[in-house]
């Protein structure tokens, strides 16, 4: 679908590279062993959330909207963040 009849942007677009890998985040924390898992887990989280910054960042610069996949993917890190850092603890 061309962004003008799916409603998304290119923005968009790249946002969805960052909430990939914080999707992935979860799964990483349950399937490998623990001290692999965290920090696989958590590495993934800080690609995730540096992609983010960065996205938000290249929006701010270039006047451009995140639109809806910048405030999801923010509320998606926050979320994300706060519960693995609730369940598995500090990265360190």
């Amino acid at each position: 679908m061309t962004p003008r009849t799916s409603g998304s942007t290119p923005v968009d677009s790249f946002f969805a590279a960052p909430m990939v890998l914080l999707g992935l985040t979860f799964p990483v924390f349950f399937f490998l062993s623990e001290d692999i898992g965290r920090t696989v887990g958590w590495l993934l989280y800080g690609a995730g959330l540096i992609l983010t910054l960065g996205g938000f960042l290249y929006c701010g610069i270039s006047r451009k909207s995140p639109s809806w996949g910048g405030a999801s993917c923010a509320v998606g890190a926050a979320v994300i963040g706060l519960i693995a850092w609730n369940v598995h603890g500090w990265p360190w």
